[in-house]
């Protein structure tokens, strides 16, 4: 038998062969008990940790290591695994289990060290802009997320939170429950994961300002007007800056934060866009913006900070001018985001490393408002934001991934920027070329044929906007194609060709036999979906108008979808949404 080294996922940073291997036998012994009882939760391998046995086969700890980091060998006397922290212990035994998988006979014998580049490895997914996942879904992604080596979770809430004596809110929205965040936050502790609340208390709060109750809080009851499209809009989404919004966020604080262990929250506070136009217009004509919303901000972070909690909010607005960055708020953890390739992360960073400041960078998917995804921008802005995050000592990487203008994209499409961003931020060298099959292996719990079908097609799918010399930011142009006005798709059409959209049309229908391969209903149904979202929008541009019968049939495989994997709330809205166009 040769030695022959195994595939590891995410690939480790050091691996070296020794040549041999260490025989499983097929009775029970020291080295097959040991196999069969690696621990899997935190509480598991700490208590293995407190025993320091050096039995033959062990796990022990050694200071020297690096928080999270491992050394795994396999000699011809045992297993030997030394990490610093019961985490480590959980992602060595992560590795063991794959070794032993490929290697069920005898165990080849090396030396394996491995550890994390970035602090923190952090995923957010937006659950308010419609889509909220069913409890074992949620659950199944943190297990995935646990294999991908994350260590941080976020729950992007505006409103899908069962906040008692708020009924009217969130009432048709399908909420979280807390009992469902004791589940899930016990779920994320087991596996070395804090699950940190995320909560908007500024802007993004159009779900509460819309009802009458909370209306006399916004910055602007009576409507607004956009300042980058110029588009009034009715209904408000920034809180006033007064105190009365205060504690009217201290309340929400107060119901919420007591369900989560984590002692940090997401107060977001980004994109507060009406600000100056109404309440604080006198304000902020005097004193100027930033400093309206910093002196608020402050105020929202002291709410924080006097519960116990350390506050992280969207940078956005803090760094429109970075010479105001030292006024950010002391003890706070600003999160720098950009999702488009090319954003200026260096700048950015390097002013908050310059402050000696604690902050994340967020970087996105690349799939909302979109049927198949921005696969070359997303894989660009993974890799931007991590190469910014080591050379300006940002603390860790947020993987981010929002459902704007109602959550229309299929939810593979997210799955391979994510593999490479958490790879990437684990060990970088390592993984700067990802493993997207054994990724998709496990966020769809897929057969490896199967994952390397849906690869494939994601790959293929996610190029679909590179066939058009027009692009958009922060959208794709066949969604636009789709849900845009008559008067907004005529302005698009212009920027395009007849022979380019054509050209998209055939790409998109040589996406459909790599589709059907995929085995998984799921995925296939809701890929197709995506693709056949896609191919109405182009034919949309083209001039040709969707019989109603083939909208409602496309509108039911949609729900269907939907429903596989999501509660109802927020199903009709999105729906709506997709042809309000029309």
């Amino acid at each position: 038998m040769r030695s022959v080294a195994p595939k590891i996922f995410p690939r480790p940073r050091e691996l070296t062969l020794r040549g041999g291997f260490l025989t499983v036998s097929t009775h029970a012994d020291v080295l097959t008990s040991f196999l069969a009882n690696l621990p899997r939760t935190v509480a598991e391998a700490e208590k293995l940790l407190q025993q320091n046995r050096h039995d033959p086969c062990r796990i022990i700890r050694d200071l020297r290591l690096p928080a999270e980091g491992y050394h795994l060998a396999i000699e011809p006397s045992g297993i030997h695994i030394e990490v610093s922290e019961a985490t480590g212990a959980l992602y060595a035994c992560q590795t063991l289990r794959q070794i032993y998988a490929q290697n069920p006979e005898g165990l080849p014998l090396l030396d394996l060290t491995d550890g994390p580049d970035l602090k923190v490895r952090g995923v957010m997914l937006d659950i308010s802009r419609g889509r909220v996942p069913l409890l074992a879904e949620l659950l199944q992604f943190i297990d995935a997320l646990h294999q991908l080596r994350v260590n941080q979770f976020q729950l992007y809430i505006e409103h899908t939170f069962a906040w008692p004596g708020h009924e009217i809110v969130w009432q048709h929205a399908s909420p979280l429950t807390a009992e469902e965040i004791h589940t899930l936050d016990q779920a994320c502790r087991e596996r070395g994961i804090e699950l940190v609340p995320n909560l908007n208390t500024f802007g993004h709060l159009e779900r509460w300002l819309e009802h009458e109750p909370y209306r006399q809080l916004a910055e602007c009851p009576n409507g607004w007007t956009h300042p980058l499209t110029q588009q009034f809009k009715p209904i408000p989404s920034t809180l006033r800056p007064q105190q009365a919004s205060l504690d009217f966020v201290a309340g929400l604080l107060d119901d919420y934060l007591p369900h989560f262990q984590s002692r940090q929250v997401n107060i977001g506070g980004d994109e507060p866009w009406e600000l100056g136009q109404g309440f604080s217009r006198e304000a902020v004509a005097q004193r100027g913006k930033h400093h309206v919303y910093l002196e608020h901000l402050q105020k929202i972070c002291d709410l924080v900070q006097a519960r116990g909690h350390t506050a992280q909010f969207w940078g956005d607005i803090l760094l429109e001018d970075l010479t105001l960055a030292h006024q950010a708020p002391a003890g706070t953890i600003p999160v720098v985001w950009g999702y488009d390739a090319g954003h200026p992360f260096n700048a950015q960073c390097g002013r908050l490393a310059s402050l000696q400041r604690t902050y994340l960078i967020a970087s996105g998917t690349s799939t909302w408002q979109s049927f198949t995804g921005r696969l070359q921008n997303a894989l660009a802005n993974q890799q931007e934001a991590i190469h910014a995050a080591q050379e300006h000592q940002a603390q860790g990487l947020l993987v981010t991934t929002w459902g704007d203008q109602g959550y229309h994209q299929p939810w593979p499409t997210t799955w391979l920027p994510m593999i490479a961003g958490l790879t990437q931020a684990w060990c970088y060298p390592a993984n700067y070329r990802p493993d997207f099959t054994a990724g998709c292996v496990l966020l769809g719990q897929l057969s490896t044929a199967d994952a390397e079908a849906t690869y494939e097609a994601l790959t293929y799918l996610g190029q679909l906007e590179e066939q058009i010399n027009f692009k958009q930011r922060n959208r794709s142009l066949t969604w636009d194609f789709l849900t845009s006005s008559p008067t907004q798709l005529s302005t698009l059409v212009q920027q395009t060709s007849p022979i380019e959209l054509k050209t998209a049309l055939d790409y998109l229908n040589r996406a459909r036999p790599l589709v059907e391969r995929i085995q998984d209903q799921t995925v296939r149904d809701e890929l197709m979906v995506g693709v056949d979202l896609a191919t109405a929008g182009l034919r949309r541009a083209q001039g040709h108008t969707l019989a109603v019968v083939d909208q409602q049939a496309l509108s039911e495989r949609f729900q269907k979808s939907w429903l596989t994997r999501a509660r109802p709330g927020g199903l009709s809205e999105s729906l709506q949404r997709l042809w309000a166009g029309h």
